[in-house]
């Protein structure tokens, strides 16, 4: 094996680092006041660090043909999770999404949308869109990826829902389906997303808050609008360089989420322009060399599951830090690597491992699949 790219490990470490460290500065009064113990989310955040950092480095021995062989068990095994969590999770703000463990509490949707990237790479090796005709190239790993997403909107979760169908379309253009064939599921999926609107009114409550501060700039901010107005306060009080770090004010319970959702309003008011802006960087550049290590990978197989799992950190990343922004509704994605979680730090930092160990399987040169796969059939 060919020594990887390691800014594949060094990026999420870093990204990591950073995130225990903003974690414990925007949960410490949260812990004070709800557990007495300011401590209480660093502790658990370190702990699910080192898990996810011992999944990372599994995860780089990890042969890629193994992976390939075992992807359909792994979305079987995903989808059983699913319904399990619908069926008997634990509820916390209205929503059932966790399954609890002994001392740990996981949640399914992380791991699901992990099987979902090695399947459909699985599925797509086997079956190239341009060949496979729109049946079998588009419309079976579509409603597959769309079992699990139905499963995810059961709990209920749209925002997670919504981006394992996109991240499949994403994997589906990337092994050559033809435009004209995806035009048809998204129009489904435009329709799906308002049916889940139309049966979810916080949801629809939460578009309502966006679509009136959007056109009119007007927000609710005794009510559905408290966390946008709460989290431009955050950003807009940072300056250039910030209040400094365990300085921010709007954590004394004034942005509900501060160490989840919102923790980079959080890090825009303490660290400032100038602070926000390097972890945008550090993220842009792990995006860079996920991209990197797609465009040289030598099999299908790699090139596919390498470019789903890099769309996929890159799509959480911008819809939270979209959120935070008021760019678009608010949701409940974390910014990948930085925000408190544990099932999620631990997925991103494994497919950060997967990602290192295609970069170790590559070759020097770049080149399309679609011209690898051209060869490899003539």
């Amino acid at each position: 094996m060919n020594r990887g790219d390691r800014w594949l490990l060094v990026l999420p470490l870093v990204l990591t680092t950073v995130g225990v460290v903003m974690v414990y500065s925007s949960s410490s009064i949260l812990g004070l006041t709800r557990h007495g113990d300011p401590n209480y989310f660093l502790f658990k955040q370190l702990f699910r660090a080192a898990l996810g950092v011992v999944a990372m480095l599994v995860c780089t021995r990890l042969r890629i043909r193994a992976l390939e062989h075992v992807a359909p068990a792994l979305m079987g095994i995903g989808a059983v999770m699913l319904a399990v969590v619908v069926a008997a999770g634990h509820m916390s703000n209205g929503a059932t999404r966790w399954l609890k463990l002994g001392f740990l509490t996981l949640q399914p949707t992380d791991l699901a949308r992990l099987a979902a990237v090695a399947f459909l790479a699985w599925w797509l090796r086997r079956h190239p869109p341009a060949e496979s005709g729109f049946v079998r190239g588009v419309v079976v790993p579509l409603a597959i990826a769309g079992v699990l997403a139905g499963l995810i909107l059961l709990q209920p979760n749209l925002s997670s829902a919504a981006l394992v169908g996109i991240t499949a379309f994403g994997m589906l253009y990337l092994a050559g389906a033809s435009p004209r064939h995806l035009a048809i599921p998204v129009g489904a999926g435009v329709v799906g997303v308002v049916g889940a609107l139309a049966t979810h009114p916080y949801q629809m409550q939460r578009v309502r808050t966006f679509a009136g501060f959007l056109l009119h700039g007007q927000l609710d901010k005794q009510g559905a609008g408290w966390q946008l107005d709460q989290s431009l306060i955050a950003i807009g009080s940072g300056g250039w360089l910030g209040r400094g770090l365990g300085e921010g004010l709007q954590k004394y319970l004034f942005l509900p989420e501060a160490h989840t959702d919102f923790i980079y309003s959080i890090i825009a008011e303490e660290l400032g322009f100038v602070g926000s802006t390097l972890l945008l960087i550090l993220i842009a550049l792990y995006l860079w060399r996920g991209l990197r290590a797609t465009a040289r990978a030598r099999d299908p197989f790699a090139f596919l599951l390498a470019g789903g799992l890099t769309l996929q950190v890159g799509l959480y990343a911008l819809v939270n830090l979209s959120v935070a922004t008021g760019l678009v509704p608010t949701t409940g994605l974390p910014l990948p690597f930085v925000s408190y979680g544990g099932s999620a730090l631990l997925v991103n930092l494994a497919a950060a491992g997967i990602l290192y160990r295609v970069s170790a399987d590559n070759g020097d040169q770049e080149a399309l699949a679609r011209q690898r796969w051209a060869r490899t059939t003539s």
